[in-house]
């Protein structure tokens, strides 16, 4: 059987978590990379479009390719600017917080220069192409734009596109920002994928009526909903 071929777009970071007292391990993380491998590699074939620095840490990252079996031939390394980081910081009573030095990573300077002519027949072969709001977030507005009609282009060519809401406010300028964006590209999404928490950054509403509303006048064919731990939904062919 032929295998799906797959491209997640995004960031994959560098993350420092403090797992107790001032003990911290160091692991890779990011909502892509963590999509990409979860996918079922027997039936996908997963190639990953990003960019990481070149010190030694970021070697180690190359092994959970490997394990993983997400092809890194669309990965560049990058030649003067170093991968995201974020720590997380864990208290006594539960809580847990995120701090993030990402402003200037690999990812985020290789994304916004991209060369979308060149680009266009490397990525008419997909089946699939995933990315989330996360990575529209590292866009400045006018290479948002141009990745719009990169994806547009590739829409028209009838390649699925999946879109993972993961709304991180703290990433875009404001909500009005973030509001215009996600109306842009949400008529091109196939699949998406919301949380209740989105919803309620995006739109103070996580009723799932309401997310349906969204997917109906978007025309979004497919569509999982987890509004909560004990609440989830899936949207078939507009249908829940």
């Amino acid at each position: 059987m032929k295998k799906i071929n797959f491209c997640s777009i995004g960031e994959c970071m560098i993350e420092i978590a403090n797992t107790k007292n001032n003990h911290f391990i160091q692991s890779f993380a990011g909502d892509t990379l963590n999509f990409s491998a979860y996918l079922d590699k027997k039936k996908i074939k997963v190639d990953y479009l990003t960019s990481i620095g070149k010190s030694k840490i970021n070697k180690n990252l190359f092994d959970i390719f490997r394990l993983k079996k997400i092809s890194p031939k669309l990965v560049n390394i990058h030649k003067d600017k170093e991968s995201g980081l974020y720590l997380i910081k864990n208290y006594k009573n539960g809580e847990k917080k995120f701090f993030y030095w990402r402003d200037n990573s690999a990812a985020k300077d290789y994304l916004n220069n991209l060369n979308y002519n060149k680009l266009i027949s490397k990525f008419t072969k997909y089946d699939y192409i995933y990315f989330s709001g996360i990575t529209l977030a590292l866009f400045s507005k006018e290479k948002r734009m141009n990745f719009y009609e990169f994806i547009k282009i590739l829409k028209q060519k009838n390649i699925k596109i999946v879109f993972d809401l993961n709304i991180r406010l703290n990433r875009w300028l404001n909500i009005l920002q973030l509001n215009k964006t996600l109306n842009l590209f949400l008529p091109l999404i196939s699949i998406l994928f919301g949380t209740g928490e989105d919803m309620r950054i995006w739109k103070n509403n996580d009723d799932v009526v309401f997310f349906n509303k969204i997917i109906k006048k978007n025309n979004i064919q497919h569509a999982v909903y987890r509004k909560n731990v004990s609440c989830n939904y899936a949207f078939i062919n507009n249908k829940q």
